[in-house]
């Protein structure tokens, strides 16, 4: 005895979603994208990361209608939305930022994430632990939330940036230093040294913040030249391999 069965139907149901822009995180030290989870939020606004570590923006406030357009009518925006977005890296690598980012564009956004003062280093890194204190403090006050920089003192270019903790300490590192034959056919190898200068930048008004605020490094990067920012730098000579500790102590 056999019995037919009942034809089974398959519809393949297209789709049309457009996004409103995208961004991805990269490494401060490496440059290399992160590929580890992220936690984003922006309220408001829909954000997801895909399987490529790019996290992208669905949706967001009176915007709806936009995201059902293929292609862009009369309605799009005339020119980018901006938006904050607060990171957080449950893996403990990263230190948590803000961070703003534009949707109604079309080029992959990158946002920098600087690493924690604990965070693993690589072989040859010419590394850096630096202290951003506050002056005359007892007993001693890290700054919250500092920015530094590593730039070489031969030409000025920036050869690693970092930003302190909540108690004031940093991570950064400098990769690609090189060992450096000997002239000597006979001699051994000598490694190169490189003559920085690392310089810290504070905001004092961080300190008035509330509780769980954490800062935007960007404000500060993109205006290094404020006059209301602190700063205090010292000479040092980096190889690759070394690991140093610093101290910087600024008024507050």
């Amino acid at each position: 005895m056999s019995a037919a069965a009942d034809p089974i139907f398959t519809t393949i149901e297209s789709v049309d979603r457009r996004i409103l822009g995208a961004f991805i995180c990269v490494d401060a030290i490496t440059g290399l994208a992160v590929t580890a989870p992220i936690q984003v939020s922006a309220p408001g606004w829909k954000i997801k990361p895909n399987r490529s570590g790019i996290y992208v923006i669905f949706d967001g406030p009176g915007l709806t209608a936009l995201t059902t357009q293929f292609i862009p009518g009369s309605t799009w925006p005339a020119s980018p939305i901006p938006l904050e977005v607060r990171l957080q890296d449950s893996g403990r690598h990263f230190l948590p930022r803000r961070a703003n980012v534009q949707a109604a564009v079309l080029d992959l956004q990158r946002v920098t994430l600087y690493p924690l003062p604990s965070a693993s280093v690589g072989p040859n890194w010419c590394t850096i632990h630096a202290s951003v204190m506050k002056q005359g403090s007892t007993p001693p006050m890290g700054l919250p939330w500092a920015v530094l920089q590593v730039t070489r003192q031969s030409d000025g270019r920036v050869l690693a940036t970092g930003q302190t903790n909540a108690n004031g300490e940093a991570l950064l590192a400098v990769v690609g230093l090189t060992s450096q034959p000997s002239t000597s056919t006979s001699g051994p190898v000598t490694v190169s040294t490189v003559v920085a200068n690392l310089k810290a930048y504070f905001d004092p008004s961080v300190l008035s913040q509330p509780p769980g605020w954490v800062a935007n490094p960007d404000d500060i990067l993109s205006n290094l030249t404020n006059a209301k920012l602190q700063s205090a730098s010292q000479i040092v000579q980096l190889s690759p391999g070394l690991e140093l500790s610093r101290g910087l102590t600024l008024t507050g």
